[in-house]
């Protein structure tokens, strides 16, 4: 009798264990939020951003009717969602002469926009002492620079909670306010390749990389930044979120 219920007792004893279930694993990532979360949280902006456009409309333009909004809202949109906006990086690079012979210069800046709870994005923001000088503007080191400054801060907000809108110091005004052509790029050769290649780097991590990249010719690099912004932006991305080959399942170092 003692010893069956030894029996028992040992039986019972391993049973939780023999029962367990093994974890689930998913095929397929899914999405932390449902779809009406993100339509709530897209409703939630789009209610703060009436407010504030009534608040300060002075900080609105209008091109060819769509509006554009200024660097005014994108600070007060930075402080309604608590953000912590710094610089990340800050270049001053020179490509060619201006036409009256000076060099012309242009600052390539980086800023990343964090929440309090963590999460970030960065935004890249570039300007050419070109861009200042046309008609009667003349170029400024402290024009130059203070709107790359702008657009790059602008970049990283929206990125983070401003659903990717374009601020209106990203688009391109002439004198009179209209919309001015951008100026056109001869792309470098072997661009196409190296920008597969860049891509390929990222899945290596974001130190591989950053160090592809600083060892990239500037033209590339150049032509990159200055038309298409958002291809950077999603390849570094993509290498932030790439985890090293040798860390644990929750991302940390083995």
């Amino acid at each position: 009798m003692n010893g069956t219920v030894q029996e028992k007792v040992a039986t019972e004893a391993i049973e939780p264990t023999a029962l367990a279930i093994p974890e689930r694993v998913l095929p397929t990532p899914l999405p932390i939020f449902t779809g009406s979360e993100m339509a709530s949280a897209l409703l939630a902006y789009r209610e703060l951003q009436q407010a504030l456009d009534r608040s300060m409309p002075e900080q609105i333009i209008k091109l060819d009717g769509k509006p554009f909004r200024k660097k005014g809202y994108w600070r007060a949109i930075a402080v309604a969602f608590n953000l912590t906006v710094e610089v990340e990086s800050e270049r001053r690079e020179i490509y060619g002469d201006l036409e009256d012979g000076s060099p012309n210069y242009a600052y390539l800046i980086t800023y990343r926009a964090s929440t309090t709870a963590g999460r970030s994005e960065t935004g890249d923001g570039a300007c050419a002492a070109a861009e200042k000088s046309r008609g009667r503007m003349k170029a400024s080191e402290h024009n130059v620079r203070s709107h790359a400054h702008t657009r790059a801060f602008n970049r990283a907000v929206s990125n983070l909670v401003g659903f990717g809108e374009v601020s209106a110091e990203e688009v391109e005004r002439d004198e009179h306010g209209s919309v001015a052509p951008k100026p056109t790029l001869l792309k470098p050769t072997g661009y196409d390749e190296w920008l597969e290649d860049m891509r390929s780097v990222a899945d290596e991590g974001e130190a591989a990389l950053l160090k592809a990249w600083g060892d990239s010719p500037k033209p590339l690099r150049h032509y990159l930044r200055m038309t298409d912004l958002a291809t950077w932006t999603a390849i570094k991305a993509h290498a932030v979120a790439v985890k090293p080959k040798d860390a644990t399942p929750d991302g940390e170092p083995a």
